[in-house]
């Protein structure tokens, strides 16, 4: 009887150890393994990380870039560039240091493009009706309408004001579309949350905004890998990035044909019209900003203009035409692996 009872008072106690174990392992895992998907931006936002904290690490990155979200969504009545936009014309509107950062940075990156990235394109955004989330009615506008409609696109008509942290359009109709480097800037914010947190392996992605963060978990490179923009299911071919970011602009995923002719949401805010010589445009280089705004500034400029751009801010480019030639700058032409890795 004593032995009985014995028996079973230790198969009692190995079961809550092997329990406790469990969920010791469990939450040691958590704490050094950890991943979760979001949807911000209107894209599909993935963070991991490893390393001890991992789990609040990517809780904390998420949060930012839900932050961000909130800020620079212009539809949301609630968002600070939504407020910028409809008081264009007649007031300068206080807004929070994470937006006017992201501004003064959008600003600087179209003067650095001469204008092929403008953070004011929203009027011509709205013209051609992309981004409008219930509008199935897709059109050409008439020239006349192009015409009337890009006098309202001007960087250099955004007035900051540095202490106050004001933001001010001076036309009336005038809008900001960020679209073209807001993912980017999240990126960049979530990585100064890992860095806090000391974590040196992972990836943060916001649509085709990928950063690396150091090596794998088990040591190995990060492979990324570059879609054929003629064939979307397509890779053609990868790269290999350690604290790198890699952006691409393409026009496979938004857009739509009239009369046989397929036009991409990325537009050209020098002519009001979308972008025709790129299919594609991929960007390596370590500052996610950057790598967000230049994808789209040498998208619009073009296989030469495009990779003059990149390589002028030392950063790898690779850009294929509308007839799927490949152009690669000399630094890319180094990382490219023109296969798919296994």
């Amino acid at each position: 009887m004593y032995h009985k009872k014995s028996f079973k008072i230790l198969l009692f106690l190995l079961i809550i150890i092997g329990l406790s174990s469990w969920q010791g392992y469990e939450y040691y895992q958590r704490n050094v393994n950890y991943q979760e998907t979001k949807l911000f931006f209107d894209t599909e936002v993935y963070v991991e990380a490893h390393g001890w904290g991992a789990k609040k690490a990517v809780t904390e990155a998420l949060g930012i870039m839900e932050e961000l979200d909130s800020k620079l969504n212009k539809f949301s009545p609630h968002s600070e560039i939504y407020a910028i936009n409809i008081h264009a014309g007649e007031q300068p509107v206080t807004v929070s240091e994470l937006t006017f950062d992201v501004i003064e940075q959008s600003l600087k990156i179209a003067d650095l493009s001469n204008g092929a990235f403008d953070p004011t394109i929203g009027p011509l955004a709205k013209l051609w009706k992309f981004g409008e989330r219930d509008s199935s009615d897709k059109f050409v506008p008439s020239q006349e309408q192009i015409t009337k409609t890009i006098q309202l696109v001007d960087y250099k008509k955004v007035i900051l004001n540095k202490e106050q942290k004001t933001v001010f359009l001076v036309k009336k109709g005038m809008s900001l579309d960020l679209g073209a480097i807001a993912k980017g800037y999240a990126v960049s914010k979530a990585l100064e949350t890992f860095k806090s947190r000391n974590i040196l392996s992972g990836m943060v992605s916001a649509g085709g905004n990928i950063y690396a963060i150091g090596k794998k978990d088990g040591g190995t490179p990060w492979h990324i890998g570059i879609r054929d923009p003629l064939n979307k299911g397509q890779i053609i071919g990868y790269v290999e990035l350690e604290n790198l970011t890699i952006d691409t602009s393409g026009n496979y995923e938004r857009f739509f044909t009239v009369d046989g002719i397929q036009y991409s949401h990325i537009l050209d805010p020098r002519t009001g019209y979308p972008s025709k010589e790129v299919s594609g445009c991929t960007v390596v280089t370590e500052n996610p900003i950057m790598a967000d705004a230049l994808a789209t500034a040498a998208f619009v400029l073009g296989p030469e203009k495009g990779l003059q751009l990149i390589e002028k801010n030392n950063a790898w480019g690779l850009i294929i035409d509308t007839d799927g030639k490949m152009e690669l700058s000399d630094k890319m032409k180094e990382m490219f692996k023109p296969e798919t890795p296994e």
